[in-house]
């Protein structure tokens, strides 16, 4: 715990890429997949998960990604006064901001975006 403790201090986030090793070799990416796994069987302690919980550790990656998009494109509109991102658009921090919007276009024109996360946008 820790070692993601001093991840997010360096970080910013608990959003540890599964294949991640500490500089001491500790693979922190694999400890994080195992703590993931087990709440979900129910199976992690309830000490545990309210350590991690307390770190604002995110049990689903992929839905914590997808609302650290949805802000950065709220930030975009406020900043342009419109959504339409330029496909190659990424922002200062990286994020491929295009691409995700292009990527939710695509799943909402396919039925495949959630009622929830088309609602959100």
């Amino acid at each position: 715990l820790s070692r993601l403790v001093r991840y997010k201090e360096e970080h910013g986030d608990s959003l540890v890429r599964s294949n991640y090793e500490t500089e001491g070799g500790v693979k922190l990416g694999t400890w994080v997949a195992t703590q993931r796994t087990a709440y979900s069987k129910g199976t992690l302690s309830v000490d545990r998960t309210q350590q991690l919980e307390e770190l604002g550790f995110v049990w689903d990656p992929s839905t914590g990604k997808w609302g650290d998009n949805l802000s950065r494109l709220v930030r975009y509109k406020e900043e342009h006064g419109d959504c339409l991102v330029p496909w190659r658009y990424e922002t200062e921090g990286g994020a491929k901001l295009g691409q995700w919007v292009r990527n939710q276009r695509t799943a909402y024109s396919k039925g495949a975006l959630s009622e929830e996360r088309t609602q959100r946008l």
